[in-house]
């Protein structure tokens, strides 16, 4: 099938001429800037070709003004300018527009340019792919009144390509899946989207990690390091758990909002950078500031613009879309090919402490089970542990001495999790990631015990209170 080009030219003679020389393209054809904003306005093209001339009558170069508004409705598509302007601040114009290339009609070699419309039409279509495969990896699903507004302001942001943004939010709402969301919109969606978990990466090496070191800054430095800035330069950064770092980092990230300069580790020379910061946390950063935990100073810098994803326990319209939208990568095109009704009222009033990232891991533990237990549909055998009993304290109408026998086996079970997390915290001198590890769970599985026992019982806590709140597990 042969690759369709729109040519945007007042001058008939040229455009028959680029029929002719490249007959392995199919064109379709713009003679007015009316015509054009209609072609380019309602079908996609493969690549655009906009003579910067399309008024003879004039000496205005008004095929500048069709870049804009041609990238913003067709983002993708190589745009090709074409001119018999031989000055090089108007190809330098138009490159500053968003214009992937020119052409002088002038002078332009037929083989060389008929190699470099495949390439560029090829870019596109892996470009394309790449960001198919970066959707279905980041899918950012939902269809609440919440999820909507929250999509249409992320839209809106991507046009401003130098705002700093705040997105705040439990655990597992999707706040990197709302900082890609914006960067696919925006302006910058061409360029690196380099996602850093802060608390992920050990202290000590955070700084050379973020702003790059030269060889031989610290013992170990082998090599020049480039650093996370580095690679995100002309993109977007996206730093998550922004209120677990240290006052010294939080001072040189103030220092690049205001200046966008880094200096790395062991060097001299200050680094001009452009780069959109986008930062997450699922902390209170005001109660942060209020414990000199966090610099308000660098709050209000990062609190350009703030928002926050809703749990899901507050949108719960969208925890079937979530549901089917996984279920369907599973082979399943409906909710009741797979889940009996009473499943269905189950998890639809679960609370998912977790969010969607629980919600996930559920769908792929009860399918899990319902191979293992051989059953052609999920039930409530298939469901997690934690979505029973939920369900089942909540719901069904017991005696009073039956409500006390339960309560006693739940102190029981959560005073014997509750010291095993403090033991593996202690061993592991507070790291969460490798104490969770030691228990044989994730870090968000661990918070989510005592989540789980801090909301059954508050009491329980008087003698876990200074180890829950030394590591920041109820956060």
């Amino acid at each position: 099938m042969k690759s369709i080009i729109l040519i945007i030219d007042d001058e008939s003679t040229f455009v028959s001429k680029m029929r002719l020389a490249f007959k392995s393209f199919s064109f379709t054809e713009a003679l007015t800037i009316q015509k054009a904003e209609q072609l380019y306005s309602n079908k996609n093209f493969d690549l655009i070709l906009l003579d910067l001339k399309l008024t003879p009558s004039q000496n205005t170069l008004d095929g500048l003004k069709l870049i804009e508004p041609i990238k913003k409705i067709q983002p993708e598509t190589p745009l090709v300018v074409v001119t018999s302007d031989e000055k090089t601040e108007t190809v330098v114009q138009a490159m500053k527009l968003g214009a992937d290339d020119f052409l002088r009609k002038s002078n332009f070699d037929l083989l060389s340019w008929k190699k470099k419309f495949e390439l560029l039409i090829e870019n596109k279509n892996l470009n394309k792919q790449l960001s198919n495969i970066e959707t279905e990896k980041y899918p950012f699903i939902g269809n609440s009144n919440q999820i909507k507004e929250i999509k249409k302001t992320l839209e809106i942001l991507a046009k401003e390509s130098d705002f700093t943004v705040l997105i705040t939010g439990e655990t597992g709402v999707g706040k990197e899946v709302a900082a890609r969301y914006l960067h696919k919109k925006g302006k910058r969606s061409k360029k690196p989207f380099v996602a850093v978990h802060l608390s992920a990466i050990q202290e000590t090496l955070l700084e050379s990690a973020l702003f790059g070191h030269k060889k031989g800054a610290f013992t170990g430095a082998d090599y020049d390091r480039e650093g996370f800035f580095r690679k995100a330069n002309g993109g977007i950064l996206f730093l998550d758990e922004i209120g677990d770092v240290t006052t010294s980092l939080q001072i040189k990230l103030l220092r690049f909002l205001e200046t966008k300069t880094i200096q790395v580790v062991g060097g001299d020379e200050e680094i001009h950078l452009d780069v959109q910061i986008i930062v997450a946390t699922n902390h209170n950063l005001k109660e942060l500031i209020k414990s000199n935990e966090f610099r308000a100073d660098l709050y209000y810098r990062l609190k350009n613009f703030e928002i926050e994803i809703p749990p899901l326990r507050q949108r719960k319209e969208d925890i079937f879309e979530i549901l089917l939208y996984y279920l369907k990568k599973s082979g399943y095109s409906n909710l009741e090919d797979i889940l009996e009704e009473e499943v269905k009222n189950r998890i639809l009033n679960y609370e998912f402490p977790g969010n969607i990232r629980e919600l996930k891991n559920i769908i792929d533990s009860m399918l899990l089970k319902t191979k293992v237990k051989q059953k052609k549909k999920v039930d409530i055998e298939c469901l997690p542990e934690e979505i029973r009993l939920s369900y089942d304290h909540f719901s069904e109408p017991k005696n009073e001495n039956k409500i006390s026998e339960e309560k006693n086996v739940q102190m029981q079970m959560a005073k014997i999790e509750l010291t095993a997390i403090e033991n593996a915290l202690l061993k592991t001198y507070g790291n969460k990631s490798a104490a969770a590890q030691l228990l044989g769970m994730t870090a968000d599985q661990m918070r989510y015990r005592v989540l789980k026992w801090w909301k059954i019982e508050h009491s329980l806590f008087s003698s876990f209170q200074n180890i829950i709140e030394k590591y920041k597990l109820k956060d």
